[in-house]
């Protein structure tokens, strides 16, 4: 399974992409939403884990595009330090697939990695 992590916070990026290696996933890193664009148009991405609050784009505004110009099966999970139910109601109604608050419990999080491993291909 490929996964773009997308978060603007170094220490974030480097420990979660770590941990996502270390469970065997295939991980391509960056630091902005622009950025995250350019990967998801040259690869194949089976999932994305990005950040809601980042300069220049913000996670809604990825989540959006990719939602309504690029690609509608692309399950995303969005993560924040900003634990309020109006953000978590805000990313389901953009079409996340799954929120994750910050600091990550992993346990939690490659528990959600999972359920979207497990779908067929296509689906």
């Amino acid at each position: 399974m490929k996964i773009l992590v997308v978060d603007d916070e170094p220490m974030t990026l480097t420990v979660l992409s770590k941990k996502l290696t270390d469970k065997g996933y295939s991980v391509s890193a960056v630091d902005n939403s622009f950025d995250a664009l350019k990967v998801i148009e040259e690869q194949k991405v089976d999932l994305i884990i990005s950040d809601i609050v980042m300069p220049g784009m913000s996670g809604f505004n990825l989540l959006t595009m990719l939602k309504n110009f690029y690609f509608l099966t692309i399950p995303i999970i969005l993560i924040s330090s900003f634990n309020k139910e109006t953000i978590k109601l805000k990313s389901k109604s953009l079409g996340a697939a799954e929120f994750v608050s910050k600091p990550i419990n992993y346990d939690d999080l490659f528990f959600k990695i999972e359920k979207y491993n497990a779908r067929p291909t296509g689906v």
